[in-house]
Formats: structure tokens, sequence, C-alpha cells
């Protein structure tokens, strides 16, 4: 391993560098001078077809941004460096590799928010696509363990007290579910982008070709980019689709974080554990210990993702006036929201593998506690006319530890049958598990 990520500002791209390959790929400075580059190619081409000079175009040309090399993008960032400003730099060194005649037409009427919206839109689309896929796998995980455990028996918990007995597949299923809905919403999801000028009127293209279907043009370079078109825009492109993804990428981070808390919930009840690695050191005092550190760290990078992907969505509902630049700092931080969101899906991910049940522990917490059955027994007893029957069970059992077997033997004492008791320790956990893993399956088909 190179020593070079000792070095690195984020753990982003230093511990954690080896699993953020993508994410970092997606949206590092070379993808933005790539994207930048990409619009800038897509838009010339559509520019000369739409001014009478088809013929100029060469499809060759598209490999200034298909054979874009490392050489290359250190190329444009020393013409930064003279030209102090990133977008013209991108310009300069495009213009290096085309004809004369060409040259003049190259960012011909945009503004650099032009381009950078487009480029932002793709970066932050290809990051959502690679952070689903995450998703999809940690989705995936969770129904073959609710499907593993559709009966596996346990205690419920309601306010941290024995309740109702539920399944650890049934619970298993259910964020499975959540996971599926936010996976299908936010794969439909797409981001808006703009070819509209200065203050966003096209007032350029309707002062030197104002015979050109303008309107057209620039919704076909939008689309052809893979984005959706608008035409009611600033100079700057109003941050509304990107709050509406970035939104419910949080909304996701508070699912992970509570999925990761309830699992840790259960390691505490010892419900669950993990399987043992035996080179590993659980702690540096207690060599007993197999820590739910991937849960924790997940925890952990859900809630900075959580807190940034707040800061993000609301500094991107905001402009001034037509234009200010404090978005262009911000939005390089983009990236670092889905690193620590990504981080978040592939440690849970990596927990969740690791699940082994205790059954044991399950059957034990349930043969002692049986205390939840007042609830069958209290509504019973109401059914058969006792008005009473709630206050009564709860000087019985309210603060009390009885076992399975003492309230069984209550209840068989006043009649009820052995085929009530079980159908009612079932309920329809198992039925409830399979039809919301039904629904996971077509979500994320």
């Amino acid at each position: 391993m190179s020593s070079e990520t000792l070095f690195n500002l984020s753990p982003l791209d230093g511990r954690y560098a080896e699993d953020l390959r993508d994410i970092q790929e997606m949206f590092s400075e070379s993808r933005l001078i790539r994207e930048r580059i990409h619009v800038e190619m897509v838009y010339l081409k559509a520019f000369l077809k739409a001014t009478g000079r088809s013929d100029w175009w060469d499809d060759a040309y598209m490999s200034i941004y298909t054979d874009l090399s490392t050489k290359d993008l250190d190329y444009v960032k020393e013409i930064e460096s003279h030209t102090k400003h990133d977008v013209a730099a991108v310009i300069e060194f495009i213009k290096v590799h085309l004809p004369e005649k060409i040259r003049p037409y190259v960012h011909f009427g945009l503004t650099s928010e032009d381009v950078n919206n487009l480029s932002h839109g793709l970066m932050i689309k290809g990051s959502r696509d690679i952070m689903l896929t995450h998703l999809k796998t940690h989705i995936d995980e969770l129904a073959t363990l609710s499907a593993d455990n559709r009966d596996r028996r346990m205690i419920g918990r309601t306010h941290g007290e024995v309740a109702t007995p539920t399944t650890m597949g049934k619970e298993f299923a259910l964020y499975a579910l959540r996971f599926a809905k936010m996976y299908a919403e936010l794969k439909s999801m797409n981001i808006r982008g703009k070819i509209l000028g200065a203050t966003g009127n096209l007032n350029a293209w309707m002062g030197t070709y104002p015979d050109v279907d303008w309107f057209q043009v620039t919704r076909e370079v939008v689309e052809e980019l893979g984005l959706e078109h608008t035409l009611f825009s600033l100079q700057i492109m109003p941050g509304d689709t990107y709050a509406v993804m970035l939104d419910a990428i949080k909304r996701l981070s508070g699912l992970l974080i509570d999925y990761d808390q309830n699992i840790w919930t259960y390691f505490m009840l010892g419900y669950l554990y993990q399987k043992a690695d035996a080179s590993s050191i659980g702690s540096s005092t207690m060599p007993h210990k197999i820590n739910p550190i991937k849960f924790e760290n997940s925890e952990g990078n859900a809630q900075i993702a959580e807190s940034s992907l707040s800061f993000l969505s609301q500094k991107f509902m905001k402009t001034r006036l037509q234009r200010d630049l404090t978005d262009s700092t911000v939005k390089r931080n983009i990236g670092t929201a889905f690193g620590h969101i990504v981080l978040a899906l592939i440690y849970a991910t990596r927990g969740t593998r690791d699940i082994l049940i205790n059954e044991v522990k399950m059957d034990e917490d349930l043969a002692n506690n049986g205390q939840f059955f007042s609830e069958l027994i209290q509504l019973v007893e109401r059914d058969r006319g006792a008005s009473d029957g709630y206050d009564h069970l709860k000087k019985q059992t309210r603060g009390k530890r009885l076992s399975y077997a003492e309230m069984v033997k209550m209840m068989t004492d006043v009649g009820i049958e052995a085929e009530t008791i079980e159908t009612y320790v079932k309920g329809m956990t198992a039925e409830i598990c399979d039809k919301a893993l039904e629904e996971v399956a077509k979500l994320t088909s």
C-alpha cells in the first residue's frame, strides 16, 4: 500500500480511498474538466448544424473528449494557471485541437454557467447511479436475510419494553422495503439543465442568429447529454432539482442511521452476533469482543452525509439576482456528500453480510417473558362480556415478569384454546414478510 494516502486531508481520499474510487472518479476535478469538454463539444456540433455549417463538423473532433488523457488534463490546468479561469482554460484547450475556421464558434454565446450547470448535472446524476448500485446490493442482502429468517420468532419491543412477538425476518423485510422505495424514487429522478445565456433569455443567440429555433437547438443539446431541459432560468441554473435529489438522499441517510442504530440494539440485546475473523482485534483491552463497528462506521458516515446534504439542498435553493459565484465552490463539495453516503452503504452492507442469528437467546427471552399475552387475555375477556378485562389483567401483569409457560397456563385455565394462543403468537408476520419482499422485488427490478 502506498503511503501517499497518509497525507490526504479527507479520509475519503485517504483511509477509505479504495472503497470510493468510483465516486472519486465521478466527482473529481478531472471529471469536471471532462464533462465541461463533453458539453462544449456536443454544443459545438449542434451550433454548427443550426447555423448552416454542418459540413464543418467532423465526428473525429469528438475524440477531444473521448480520448482525453491525463496529459491533456494537466495541460488544461497549465492553461488555467495563466487564464485564472477554469472554463476559459477548457475553451482554449479545445481550440488548440480544432481547425482555425471553427475556433471562433467554440463556446459561442455560452456563459460559464451554461457549461457548468450541465457538467455538474451529469456528475450528480452519475454519482446517484453509483450510489444506487450500492443501495441495490444492500437491499438484496436484507431481502436474503429476511427470507432466511421469515419464521424466526422473537419478542417485540415497544418503548424498549416487552411486547407482542414478531419475527426477525419481518423486521428485516420492513427495512428492505423502505430502502427499496427510496431506490425507486431516486432512480426515477433526473436533473434539469439549461443553455440560456447571460441572464437566461437567449439574448446572444437572438442577436446573432435570430432565425434559428434556439428553443429546439438547446433542448436537443441538453437531452442528448441525458438531462431534463428547461427554458426557465437565470444565468445561474436554480438548484431546485439538485435540492430535490439531495433531499431524497438525505432521507436515505436518515434511514441508514435508523437501520444501523436498530441493528446495534439487537446486538446489544444478544439477538444478533457477527461472524468472527480470527485475525481481527475487537478491542485493544478486551479480547472477547467482536464490536459492531461496521454499523457504527456506517452510522457515523450517514450522519456526516445527512448534515452535508441538508446544507447543500438549502444552499442550492437560493440565488442572488441573476448570478453570484458562491455556488461554484460549494458545488465542488457535492462529491464529498456522495462519498459519505456511499461509504455508509458499503459498511452497512458488509455488516449485514456478517450477521448471525442468536436463536438460543431469542427463545430464552420468549420463554422468560410471557407477559405480552395480557393483550390476548384481556381481549378475550372483553369479548366474553367482561368490561373490566383490561383493568383485571393490568393488576395481574403490570410491572411483572411472567414466563411463557405461566401465561399459557393462565390462558388455559380461563378456557383459551392452544390453537388460539398459537395463532395469536404467530400473527401474520410471515404473510407480511412475504408481501414486503414481493414489493421489494417490484421496486428494484
